[in-house]
């Protein structure tokens, strides 16, 4: 009896330790959010000037400014993200070279918001170049289609980082008017 209960347990013991272990899973595209996510910590905490033009419903703003919520500007480029397990196989992946990574949507997934996703890697830090994704939403209230571009680079004192952004597309409500914007943002050194 006393060796059927050790048997039980070791058993018991190790079946704690394995479920202990998690099994993370290696990403299948491109990490954008945690590039954009490492961004926004990085430019909230250097609070860079930035020339901003907002064309937004016909009104045009232009500002220069260093106040900027950069969690809230750069937020629709978190939502580019494709890397989540219920996506692991709804994306065509496509190399054209080595420091490229194009994923396009696959035909039978088309309620996914994330229809194309272009990362262009620098080829000597292999850190995103160009980071360019279309966003669509459609059902029967709500129409929108957002195209957005990321360009990083390297600038003397300032590392690897963002450098500019633009933000274009439309919205449209039924019955209503196609309201149509576009955001450029250029980070001034």
């Amino acid at each position: 009896m006393t060796r059927i209960l050790l048997v039980f347990a070791a058993i018991l013991l190790v079946s704690c330790d394995n479920s202990n272990e998690q099994t993370v899973a290696k990403p299948v595209y491109f990490d954008v959010a945690g590039y954009v996510s490492r961004q926004i910590e990085k430019l909230a905490a250097q609070k860079p000037t930035v020339e901003k033009n907002a064309f937004i419903s016909g009104k045009t703003n232009l500002q220069t400014t260093a106040q900027i919520d950069w969690a809230k500007e750069l937020e629709l480029f978190k939502q580019a993200d494709i890397n989540k397990p219920a996506f692991r196989t709804s994306y065509t992946i496509t190399r054209p070279d080595s420091l490229t990574y194009e994923y396009t949507l696959k035909s039978t997934e088309e309620k996914l918001t994330v229809r194309s996703l272009l990362v262009r890697l620098d080829s000597t830090t292999r850190q995103p170049v160009q980071i360019q994704a279309i966003l669509k939403t459609e059902n029967p209230l709500y129409m929108s289609e957002r195209r957005l571009l990321l360009i990083s680079g390297s600038e003397a004192g300032q590392g690897w980082g963002v450098r500019s952004y633009q933000i274009e597309g439309f919205e449209q409500l039924t019955y209503f008017d196609r309201n149509n914007f576009r955001i450029n943002g250029h980070i001034a050194q």
